[in-house]
């Protein structure tokens, strides 16, 4: 299984999302901020590997 279809999963972001719903529900706030964090670097991650890098404007040199 790809990191993409990970960080896309549904399961994932179910389970994220009750984790930090928990940490806000106890006063975690730094494990909830965290986790948010974490997730939107694997994101970023994925969204630059999935663009490529250098020449973007299609033509074959």
């Amino acid at each position: 299984m790809t990191l993409t279809k990970i960080v896309n999963s549904k399961l994932l972001a179910m389970l994220m999302g009750a984790w930090i719903a928990y940490c806000a529900g106890v006063g975690d706030y730094g494990g909830a901020i965290f986790l948010l964090f974490f997730y939107l670097l694997m994101l970023w991650d994925c969204n630059k590997k999935a663009t490529g890098a250098g020449n973007t404007d299609g033509k074959i040199q």
